[in-house]
């Protein structure tokens, strides 16, 4: 079996493939409807990365906005090693949009973005779909005010998730670093894939597959089951970055379903 616990661009259906983090038909819906519904946008720009996850994303939120009512004015990428927003942006402003969402590659490609974007003064509401709440405390001041959408915060108001801070605060002490989107989804999938174990009562590549569809763990993240196609229905947190790096709980989905991932599965 193969556990995938990285969040991703979705649609990868495999027999052995088993997926505990979140997919486009999750993550991008909490950021749109508040656009749209509560800050009033109508006009959205899409910046990515020129990869997989940077478009396969951005695919799925101009059809997700554009089924909403609402227009994609603009809609641009960057090749993976480029570090020059400077044009990008230029044609954001002058599109009229009134929100700007980006999917572009961890590390370097999402600092100089938001770096740039800050430093031309766009100040629309600005959706990051690479941003979990670790990577935010990383990025300094520039990462304040935008909105994200995770599986996964810190702030999740259960005792397993208590729990397993205070366990890794007294393990790792001040060397911590904060427990994110991807870091969580990973510790959880080991536990996974015991309980299936346990539940075939072998090791058997077969039986543990059979299991893994059933079984689930309660962890940081609450209770967690890849039911749905080999995926997993999450709850969702709506967040906007702090100025100190943490994050601030907007709205909380529960239960978001994967959607149509993998049919035949």
């Amino acid at each position: 079996p193969y556990i995938y616990t990285s969040f991703y661009e979705g649609k990868s259906c495999n027999a052995n493939l088993f997926v505990n983090a979140w997919v486009p038909e999750q993550q991008v819906p909490p950021i749109v409807d508040n656009f749209i519904k509560t800050q009033g946008a109508k006009k959205f720009f899409l910046i990515g990365s020129d990869y997989a996850f940077g478009r396969g994303m951005l695919e799925f939120a101009k059809a997700y906005i554009e089924k909403s009512g609402a227009s994609v004015v603009g809609e641009e990428y960057l090749p993976m090693e480029g570090s020059d927003w400077t044009a990008i942006i230029s044609n954001l402003k002058s599109s009229g949009a009134d929100a700007v969402i980006t999917s572009t590659a961890g590390g370097a490609p999402n600092v100089t973005l938001t770096k740039q974007l800050r430093g031309a003064g766009v100040t629309i509401p600005y959706g990051n779909l690479a941003v979990d709440e670790g990577t935010a405390k990383s990025m300094g001041a520039d990462a304040a005010g935008i909105f994200i959408s995770a599986s996964y915060v810190t702030s999740i108001d259960i005792d397993t998730n208590k729990s397993f801070l205070a366990a890794m605060q007294k393990k790792f002490g001040a060397e911590l670093r904060t427990p994110n989107d991807l870091s969580v989804p990973e510790y959880e999938g080991i536990y996974l894939y015991k309980a299936a174990v346990e539940k075939a009562g072998t090791t058997d590549t077969a039986a543990v597959l059979a299991a893994l569809a059933e079984v689930s763990f309660t962890g940081p993240r609450g209770t967690v089951s890849m039911s749905k196609q080999h995926h997993a229905p999450l709850t969702m947190y709506l967040g906007q970055v702090k100025a100190d790096g943490s994050v601030s709980v907007v709205d909380k989905f529960e239960g978001v379903d994967p959607g149509e991932q993998c049919p035949n599965l």
